[in-house]
């Protein structure tokens, strides 16, 4: 039977990664749990930083707002979300999330299925291209 007590994830065994584009909890991945379905992270993004236009191919998304506003973008249609709200990202389309405060920080839970390396063929940067390039914040 497996080990149950590892599978809390108290705060000692959530790591902060200061990305470039914000401090990342890993919550849930095949790294951290182990799972192949589940990716959870708890995002921490400054005023000013965001998460630029990008698409998972093979990945479904759901953004929810703990607290801050976020610019949510899905393809070329943008929205403020605040908390307690959320968005839904099919697989494959291309959205960017922005702290939308000059303020206050955004803290955001990111929630994708199935689990694939964001490192790898799960994210793909399109933040470079038009017309992205130019609806960037950062």
């Amino acid at each position: 039977m497996a080990d149950i007590s590892s599978k809390f994830l108290t705060r000692d065994k959530v790591t902060p990664e200061k990305l470039e584009r914000g401090i990342h909890h890993w919550l849930s991945s095949t790294e951290t749990t182990g799972s192949n379905q589940l990716i959870t992270v708890r995002v921490e993004v400054q005023p000013g930083n965001g998460h630029p236009f990008h698409r998972h191919p093979n990945m479904e998304e759901i953004i929810y707002v703990l607290s801050g506003q976020a610019e949510q973008w899905l393809e070329q249609e943008s929205k403020i979300l605040k908390r307690n709200e959320a968005v839904f990202i099919p697989e494959n389309v291309i959205h960017a999330t922005f702290n939308a405060s000059a303020e206050e920080p955004l803290e955001f839970l990111a929630i994708l299925s199935p689990a694939h390396d964001l490192d790898g063929d799960g994210m793909v940067d399109v933040s470079g291209q038009e017309p992205w390039k130019s609806l960037s914040k950062i």
